[in-house]
């Protein structure tokens, strides 16, 4: 068994970049500001190209390869106006391959040299001032960690984000539902230390608010912001810097810490690689004695957080419609490349129904209800048997219309109120796949094996 200390100074070998590392990304970050300087003076245009997010806060982990950079046009500058030619000097800056990302703004995204950059137009503001555009206010979130941070606690920081990661709470797009990098920040400057952190949150509750900068009277932050994890924005007072942070992010979070406290390991940061066979992962359903039914659609092309948010309503109606019909929804979760499939996984605890199913009827003693249920169902075509007294109430059995999982989802599956981008999908053509059919999908989606196996194993894999 290994100490805390020995664990984390094995990590931070790993984590912390080295200087061929901030070269190479410095590189990349001074040809792109170059292409877009030279445009904007093209132009005639004053602004400021700046480096933003880890990258700049000197936060980033070894391994990463995501470069923020943002045009900042001058104050009182037009929204419209930021968003137009903020978006062709992006594009200018990156040359072909860019596509149009849109979170809560648009930005534009491109694979440059190995790194993911994402430029963003924003307008200038000063503190305290409202955003005009959703992202103003990323500046000076910098500003503020590079004030409060030392070089002790950023390294603090790529810890606690190397150890988010490997427990899967780490990043607050829709897909994860995570913390972000600047919460992470926000934890370690709040907190003091990565250990300090993990300390605090193993004590953590259903509810927990932090108000770093004192902004709120006790009880008062409860009130105005809905979340498991509350942050109060130190640059924004009106923001909750942890509203992405779901129920399910959170809890792994508290347990992980508290389990890493009293047994730290290395496989908090780097968990084990599973050698994944697909027998062997078919075979645990059968032991289980459940089932697996999964639904292929074709992708919307939408950006990442619209697709992931049409992607979890869908899901949640799939398993809305199993369960009207009487199947017991045991697990879901969904998948998808985000270029050319999304997947519905569902675990069952059984795909087959028998086809009676005992509907209850009135007491005996109230008559008209009794009189409207007996007419209705002495001569029904779908009763199996009955009507009949138990107790003080009539019953009857009825057919079920659908006792096999797979064929409700092919006949009804296309009824649900989808999205409209997930509706013209179904439209063009989805799939029904049960328990071994799945195999074809794991030849065609090899990446699927591993969602599919996490979902039959269950424990997570820094649980020992």
């Amino acid at each position: 068994m290994h100490t805390i200390q020995e664990v984390l100074t094995e990590v931070m070998k790993r984590v912390k970049p080295s200087p061929e590392d901030r070269e190479r990304v410095m590189r990349v970050v001074d040809k792109i500001k170059g292409n877009i300087e030279k445009a904007a003076s093209a132009r005639g245009l004053k602004l400021r190209i700046e480096v933003e997010g880890s990258l700049a806060k000197d936060t980033w982990v070894a391994t990463d390869r995501d470069i923020d950079l943002f045009i900042i046009f001058p104050h009182g500058t037009s929204k419209d106006f930021a968003q137009e030619i903020g978006l062709e000097l992006a594009k200018s800056g990156v040359g072909e391959g860019w596509r149009l990302g849109y979170a809560e703004h648009p930005y534009v995204e491109a694979s440059v040299d190995g790194y993911t950059v994402d430029i963003v137009p924003s307008i200038e503001i000063g503190e305290g001032e409202r955003p005009v555009t959703a992202v103003d206010r990323t500046p000076l979130h910098t500003k503020f960690v590079l004030k409060k941070l030392d070089e002790k606690m950023r390294d603090d920081v790529r810890l606690l984000k190397q150890f988010m990661k490997g427990i899967g709470v780490y990043g607050a797009e829709l897909k994860v539902g995570g913390f972000s990098g600047y919460l992470c920040e926000l934890l370690v400057i709040n907190y003091g230390s990565f250990e300090k952190v993990l300390e605090e949150a193993s004590k953590w509750k259903s509810r927990t608010v932090i108000d770093y900068m004192k902004y709120y009277k006790e009880g008062e932050a409860e009130q105005l912001f809905n979340s498991p994890l509350v942050m109060i924005d130190p640059v924004d007072r009106r923001r909750n810097a942890a509203a992405a942070v779901s129920l399910q992010c959170y809890a792994t979070f508290i347990a992980a810490a508290g389990r890493f406290l009293e047994n730290p390991s290395r496989e908090y940061f780097f968990p084990p690689k599973e050698q994944v066979e697909i027998n062997k992962t078919l075979e645990k359903l059968k032991e289980r004695g459940s089932s697996l039914v999964v639904v292929k659609t074709g992708c919307p092309k939408l950006p990442s957080d619209v697709l992931w948010g049409e992607v979890q309503r869908s899901l949640m109606k799939a398993v809305g419609l199993l369960e009207r019909y009487d199947f017991v929804v045991l697990d879901q979760k969904a998948w998808s490349d985000e270029e050319r499939h999304v997947l519905f996984i569902l675990e069952l605890e059984m795909r087959r129904l028998r086809k009676g199913k005992v509907h209850q009827g009135p007491k005996v003693w109230y008559q008209e209800d009794v009189k409207r249920f007996l007419e209705k169902h002495l001569k029904g075509e779908n009763v199996l048997a009955g009507p009949s007294i138990k107790g003080d109430r009539w019953y009857v059995e009825l057919k079920r219309k659908y006792t096999e999982a797979k064929e409700l989802l092919e006949r009804e599956f296309a009824k649900l109120s989808l999205s409209k981008d997930m509706m013209e999908e179904v439209k063009k053509g989805f799939s029904v796949y049960v328990d071994e059919e799945i195999e074809e999908l794991f030849i065609e989606e090899p990446r699927l094996l591993s969602e599919v196996n996490a979902l039959v194993r269950k424990r997570p894999l820094w649980l020992k």
